[in-house]
């Protein structure tokens, strides 16, 4: 019984890996289950043994995918830092180093709430709940750090963050990322 689900768990590891892939390169609603069952070599009744409909495996991928950018984000282990406001700066560096060294094409939480939005409540509200996750973790290193109104501080960090993000996306350029984090070094003192 525990090969089984063990192997349940892999195949559906799986599909969600190349579903991931295929909506993050070609969009959401232009990537039909077709082509993800063609790149999985599985069956609709595989996929939909796991899966719902193409709405429940996007939740799925979101779902895995905020997980992944927490654990990037903010995991002491990846961010690597002396003291709380040293790893909040950190994760400039890291959100940088990420778009320099991958074919990165943006948020896929935001990518799915803008392309569902007002069509889906439940992929709109993942994408919206990935980035106020993103705020919320901004906002409890902030006030764990000693800041002064985390609350406040941590959501400006989160905003510089993403305007860092979309500048280098738009200007294929990211030296953002170090002006983005000077201004969150100042906000912090």
């Amino acid at each position: 019984m525990s090969t089984l689900l063990t192997q349940q768990a892999l195949k559906r590891q799986d599909i969600l890996d190349r579903a991931e892939r295929l909506f993050y390169c070609g969009g959401f609603h232009a990537t039909g289950v077709d082509a993800v069952l063609a790149d999985s070599g599985i069956s609709k009744r595989t996929l939909y043994k796991y899966f719902t409909s193409k709405e429940d495996l996007i939740e799925a991928v979101l779902d895995r995918y905020a997980g992944n950018v927490d654990c990037m984000l903010f995991d002491p282990a990846i961010v690597r830092s002396d003291d709380l406001r040293g790893r909040i700066l950190a994760v400039f560096d890291v959100r940088r180093e990420l778009m320099d060294n991958t074919a990165y094409v943006g948020c896929l939480a935001m990518k799915a709430a803008e392309e569902y939005k007002d069509r889906h409540a439940g992929i709109e509200a993942s994408g919206r709940q990935s980035v106020e996750h993103i705020e919320n973790r901004f906002v409890a290193l902030c006030r764990d750090a000693g800041v002064t109104d985390p609350e406040t501080t941590g959501r400006t960090v989160a905003l510089l963050l993403q305007g860092a993000v979309v500048t280098s996306q738009l200007r294929r350029d990211t030296s953002a990322f170090a002006t983005a984090r000077a201004a969150a070094e100042r906000l912090l003192g």
